[in-house]
């Protein structure tokens, strides 16, 4: 019997069996499929390995470089070209402004708000800095919903759907503050003003950039993680899918399906003290033999399809849409809610296309697909085909340079349908009911149950990373108070 099992390999199941080993805990992982790291991934393009998932990580709190530094990746950290990402609207293209957060200005009077939002739209935004409070600290609205009453929707659909489109896959008005910016609510209620709570945060934030990232990509991530969690004695068993967890008074019981293609398929059972699940909330409701109506509002949310094009192109050399585009939903004519200029953005990927190809190469990264996508959408379930031929008909407008399908030297499509939790009302509530549920089973004497990940975190390693780690030194504390045989050093 393991002391503790965690269920699910992606970046919150690993960052809690880390925690918990280096601790000196008994960790056993089970991971589905037959590698970890979730949507932390690399795919290749002619000799070329670049992220296919996740790409960076938020610095607006130190939580994810805390953790980077404790696994001794501290000196690959490196920050992204400063020319920073632009926004693509129906009428022009320009460059985001450089005040705001999730596209909310800090500075409503600055000249780059204005030549975007026009003079009387910023004219309005800048009411926030004299309007009374009209929101309570009880309340839960929606980011579209506090953007709109404070600033005008113009501000809504010009500055923050873009982002909040490419970044969470999800309308603002159907996503909750806390999902977007855990700080940004209670900021504002505290100084009155959406602008100057936004101008405060960022202050508050780190100096450098807003996102960072490891030489070599995010991936890089996953094989330190593996390599240290083997070091550390973890049993990492790939390709094993757990069926369904009963819970005892003295541990858990699960099911589980072996798919080794080594193996046969087979079942079995394991046992272990305490469980982790690093899986979405459905999920967790499935493996308890549980039933709500929380697995039928999530359970049909689609995902996003990632089209990368490896180009040449020295016309994009100047790089002329800075790191890449946001792109308002309003726009009929581009597909894509999103372009990342790889090889612009990070200084490694345009090192390793031309040691690699030689130069006027270029890696561009294409997203389609929004959580509430009508059904038929270009976006996760249409095929490899149709998504290729529409990021290169959105390649020359998201770019602003004629590249021809003809430059195309290799391409690739990649399909997350995980990891879009939404960050709506009803998810944030579905998530808080959940993990209190899980937290009386062990205040009850019984196993500790805890569920991390994106799903109950939020979005993003700095959502995610953190809240992997309190859960497991949590987890920690109570084996060492329970008199565990082991020398527990509980970070």
């Amino acid at each position: 019997m393991a002391r503790v099992a965690v269920v699910g390999g992606g970046i919150a199941g690993l960052t809690a069996a880390w925690e918990l080993a280096r601790a000196g805990v008994q960790v056993d992982l089970f991971e589905a499929t037959d590698r970890l790291g979730g949507v932390i991934a690399p795919v290749t393009l002619s000799g070329v390995q670049v992220d296919a998932g996740a790409e960076a990580f938020a610095t607006r709190v130190p939580a994810v470089g805390e953790f980077l530094a404790d696994l001794g990746l501290e000196e690959q950290i490196v920050s992204p070209n400063p020319a920073g990402a632009w926004l693509q609207l129906p009428e022009f293209a320009a460059p985001l402004p450089a005040t705001g957060i999730l596209g909310i200005p800090g500075e409503p009077g600055a000249d780059d708000v204005a030549a975007i939002l026009g003079a009387q739209h910023a004219a309005r935004a800048a009411e926030d800095l004299r309007a009374p409070m009209t929101w309570t600290a009880g309340q839960s609205p929606s980011l579209g919903e506090v953007v709109a009453e404070r600033m005008g929707p113009a501000v809504v659909e010009k500055l923050v759907a873009p982002i909040t489109s490419g970044v969470h896959s999800a309308d603002p008005y159907d996503l909750a503050v806390s999902a977007a910016h855990p700080q940004l609510y209670r900021a504002m209620l505290a100084e009155g003003s959406l602008a100057t709570a936004v101008s405060r945060l960022r202050a508050a934030a780190p100096a450098g950039s807003a996102v960072q990232s490891l030489w070599g990509g995010m991936s890089t991530l996953i094989s330190a993680l593996e390599a240290q969690l083997r070091d550390l004695g973890v049993n990492i068993h790939l390709n094993t899918g757990v069926s369904e967890v009963q819970v005892h008074r003295n541990g858990v019981r699960m099911g589980v399906i072996l798919a080794d293609s080594h193996l046969r398929p087979g079942r079995g059972e394991v046992e272990a003290e305490h469980l982790i699940m690093a899986v979405e909330g459905p999920e967790v409701e499935a493996l308890l033999g549980q039933e709500s109506a929380s697995a039928a509002r999530h359970s049909a949310q689609s995902g996003v399809a990632l089209v990368t094009l490896l180009v040449h192109a020295p016309e994009l050399d100047s790089h002329p849409r800075g790191t890449g585009m946001l792109v308002a939903p309003s726009n009929e004519n581009i597909r894509a809610k999103a372009m990342t200029h790889i090889s612009a953005k990070w200084a490694w990927a345009a090192e390793a296309l031309e040691a690699k190809l030689g130069p006027g190469h270029h890696l561009l990264r294409l997203s389609y697909g929004r959580v509430n996508d009508s059904p038929g959408a270009l976006g996760f379930g249409s095929s490899d085909r149709d998504l290729i031929t529409a990021a290169i008909a959105d390649l020359p407008h998201l770019t602003g340079a004629p590249v021809a399908g003809e430059q195309i030297v290799d391409r690739t499509v990649v399909r997350w349908q995980r990891g879009l939790p939404g960050g709506g009302a009803a998810q944030r509530g579905d998530a808080e009911d959940l993990k209190a549920a899980l937290a009386i089973q062990g205040a009850e004497g019984g196993p500790q149950l805890a569920a991390v990940g994106s799903w109950f975190a939020g979005t993003g390693l700095a959502q995610v990373i953190p809240d992997a780690r309190a859960q497991a030194r949590e987890l920690c504390v109570r084996l060492a108070e329970e008199g565990s045989s082991l020398d527990l050093r509980c970070h």
